[in-house]
């Protein structure tokens, strides 16, 4: 009975020192929040951007017009690779926006960088099976034909 007793005060403790640590940091991500606030009011910037804060999370950065681009892009040649005619204007559309998505990734790592290069890369690769099934279906309807 003492050893379920001291295990139990074990893992109480164990859990008080967590809370303890997390509520730490969550003091500590406040604080930085209220100074970057008040820097905010009184007109100055902080140097904050790409910083990890005291709970784990990654403060915004700036995104750049080719990792917007190229998310754009890779949209646009996704929508494409549902129509098997155009796949061609899709494969462009995908060569361009992995290009930009790739210069995004390597001028700053940001998500819609990443998310750009992504769908890029998915629109380009589905773009080109679809144009691969298009011309096999047209060069077998055109063999079909002759042998009639």
């Amino acid at each position: 009975m003492e050893d379920r007793n001291n295990g139990q005060n074990n893992t109480f403790e164990n859990i008080k020192s967590e809370v303890k640590e997390t509520v730490q940091a969550v003091k500590e991500e406040a604080q930085e929040v209220v100074q970057e606030a008040k820097a905010t009011v009184h007109g100055q910037k902080l140097d904050t951007a790409n910083t990890v804060g005291g709970a784990g999370y990654r403060e915004n950065a700036p995104s750049s017009g080719t990792a917007v681009a190229s998310l754009v892009l890779g949209v646009l040649s996704l929508i494409c690779a549902l129509f098997g005619y155009s796949s061609i204007l899709g494969l462009v559309l995908g060569i361009v926006g992995v290009a930009l998505g790739a210069k995004a990734r390597k001028e700053a790592q940001t998500g819609i960088a990443t998310a750009g290069f992504v769908c890029s890369l998915l629109g380009l690769i589905f773009c080109a099976i679809g144009l691969v099934c298009v011309i096999a279906c047209a060069g077998a309807a055109g063999i079909l034909s002759r042998m009639r």
